[in-house]
Formats: C-alpha cells, structure tokens, sequence
C-alpha cells in the first residue's frame, strides 16, 4: 500500500497506476520536463507510477524508451514529417507513442498523464482504435489557444489566464482543473558565503548582475530586446543569459558580444547548478509577453530574487506586486526599471516576492491539491470518444 495520498481506488485495495509521459525528459532541460520530473518525484510514493521518458538514467519505475529523437540522425536522413506537413516533434511524438503501447495493454494502468500535444492526440486516438482502457489526462502547458487543445479526458490547467479562456471556450469545468506547478526550495538553499559563490564564477562582489534564464531566442524570449536594454545602463553590470538553444537563436550569441562585450555572459548550466546562478544574481529579468507558466522565474523568486516581467495578466498573476511589472514591448522600458532599483534599495526590495511564492509555488504546499487531481481522474467513468474528438485527434 502506498502513502496516505494515493488512496485505494473504490472496490480495489490499490492506489492507482499512473503512466506519465514525457518525451523530452532526459533530453533537454525545459518546464515541461521539469514540470513532469519534480511531479514525479513528489506523488512516486503515494501512487503507483511509472514515468515514461526520452533519455537519462534507468531507475525503478523509470522506463527510458527507443524512439526517433526530433534532433537525430535518422530524422534528418528520413524527413517523412514533411510529407503530411508536420515537424521533427511530431515524428518524434509518434514513435514515442508506439513506443508506449506495449505498455499500456491488458488495463495496466489507470491514468496515463502527458504534457506533448501530439503524444496526447495520437494516445487518445490508439485507445479508441485498440480498446485500451486508461484515462487521459492532459497538462495544457503550450500556450495554444483552447480550441486547438487535443482530446483527452481531463485538462489540467497550470495558469489562470489560460485556465479562464478555456472554460469562455467551452471546455467543461468538470473535466478541468486549475492547479499550477511548483518549486522545491530546498534545491536552492542559499550558499554559505556569496562573495565566495560569485568568486568561483568569476564575479566582483560589487557587480549588478542582471540574470536571464530559458530559451535563448528573438520571437518568444525577446532577449535581444534585454541585450539592447543592459546596453543602454552605464556602470558595473553584467548580464548572465542561461538557456537552452533547443529552441534557440545562434546567432544572438554574436549580437551580445557585440552590443555587451565583457559585460555578457551565455552559460547552459545543469539543472542542479541553476540555483548558484539565483543566488549570485541581483535581480532576474524576463522580457517575453506570454508564458504557459514561468518555472524559472518562480524558483529564483523562491530564492528571494527580484524578478521583473511584462506587464500582462499572466505575469500579474503570477507575481501579485506592481513593482514586477513593466511595459517589456516599450524601449527603455527595462532599462529605465534596472537604473532605479541600482539607486534606490526600496525599489529593489518592492519587487520580490518571496513569501508570496513560497506560500502559492511550493511543491509541499501543492501536494494533496494533485493527489485529489489523481484519485478524481482515476474515479471517473471512462465514456466513449465522440466521433468530433476522434477526428480531432487525428488532425
């Protein structure tokens, strides 16, 4: 018997069997692997799980399987996601899929939980072809406008703005939940001394060092418009851009020498390694207009990081103190915000909020919200798919 969270299904004395599903973890360092690894992390002793993953190492109740990787070999020998007018991702998503299948026959599990569109799209439409018998649940973390969301049994919300114009949509409120992701904060304690944590990198004490982490791009990040605004402050600052260019720009790497020369800094560090950049940073800043969520901005706030943001509903939500706001889409908006918080200790200060985040993000916090997620999806009445949601699934 598992913990006191993953109670018996009704007529069983077994908490359910959850398969969670996650093409990208072990691969690439994104919010939805980390989302789905930490959720992992925090219900595997109250349910039972088994997460289905891309890469990494083989632990128990891990199962890393053979698929066609959207930045591999064989996928760029054979491009057949070009003939149905579809990306790597999606070849990806459909070997994944098959990949799945054997595992999920004979009723092996209760809940299968994915966050990849196309993985849930294709799952939904093999359970309907092969009488598999498991509910979909569905995390919507991609920022799609709800009447592209794939078919699935319940739709898990992980931001307001978001969450409200799905239900405006349609969507049925029974079959979808508001429950956002979270932070540990004791993956980032604070260091013992941080004159030392900044010498180790290299970092004058008396340096303002401005901190952006995710993809390191134009379209979605704006992180040319955070190069062009640090270029335009004068004194001892630096700017430690930390991202993946999975979905990256190369070619902002050479804007940022130029615009910034020492002043710049371009690292991907390991995700155990993410919390001395928090620690070492001033103030983090995040000039994008939307997001799914913002997981790298919660945990440096966790640490106690200002952190500055567009000003949107999303971001208003998610950080509640008008400090964190700007027009990120102006010029000089971003520059004009860092030259008062380098001058004036209360404007740094009205702009974190730590307390705040720990009492809304904290995984802890947040941990019978998704067991009663779990046992509600797993109690449910699995119905037959409507013939709108099949063709749907098969767009």
């Amino acid at each position: 018997m598992k913990g006191v969270w993953g109670a018996a299904l009704p007529g069983t004395d077994r908490p359910p069997r959850i398969a969670m599903a996650c093409v990208g973890i072990g691969l690439v360092q994104r919010g939805y692997e980390r989302l789905f690894s930490d959720l992992f992390q925090l219900m595997q002793d109250d349910f039972d799980l088994t997460l289905f993953k891309g890469g990494g190492p083989r632990r128990e109740n891990e199962k890393v399987l053979h698929f066609t990787h959207r930045n591999g070999r064989l996928v760029k020998l054979l491009p057949v996601h070009k003939l149905f007018g579809r990306t790597p991702y999606h070849t990806e998503c459909m070997t994944f899929a098959l990949a799945m299948l054997p595992h999920l026959r004979n009723g092996a599990f209760d809940i299968v939980h994915t966050i990849d569109p196309p993985l849930t799209r294709l799952l939904y439409r093999f359970r309907a072809r092969l009488g598999l018998r498991f509910k979909l649940l569905y995390t919507e973390g991609a920022t799609m406008p709800p009447s592209n969301y794939p078919p699935a049994d319940y739709t898990h919300e992980i931001s307001k703005v978001p969450f409200d114009e799905s239900i405006a949509y349609g969507h049925a409120a029974e079959t979808t939940r508001l429950l956002p992701p979270g932070v540990y904060p004791e993956r980032f304690p604070s260091p013992p001394d941080r004159t030392e944590l900044r010498r180790t990198y290299g970092i004058a004490d008396d340096t303002f060092v401005i901190l952006g982490v995710g993809a390191i791009n134009r379209d979605h990040k704006r992180v040319d418009y955070i190069i062009d605004e640090v270029a335009n402050l004068d004194g001892n600052v630096l700017l430690l851009l930390d991202g993946s260019m999975d979905h990256g720009d190369p070619g902002l790497i050479d804007y940022a020498w130029q615009r910034l020369g020492e002043r710049c800094r371009i690292s991907h560090v390991a995700s155990e390694k993410i919390g001395e950049l928090y620690h070492l940073a001033d103030v983090m800043v995040h000039a994008a207009p939307y997001e799914a969520f913002g997981l790298a901005m919660v945990e440096a706030s966790a640490c106690g990081l200002p952190v500055i943001t567009h000003n949107a509903p999303h971001f208003q939500w998610l950080f509640p103190k008008p400090a964190c706001w700007i027009d990120m889409l102006r010029p000089g908006a971003l520059a004009a915000k860092l030259a008062l918080m380098i001058s004036d200790p209360a404007e740094y200060a009205a702009a974190r909020c730590f307390e705040i985040t720990l009492q809304r993000f904290s995984w802890h916090q947040l941990r019978s919200s998704y067991a009663d997620l779990y046992r509600h999806v797993a109690a449910m009445t699995l119905q037959p798919a409507p013939e709108a949601d099949c063709r749907k699934a098969a767009a």
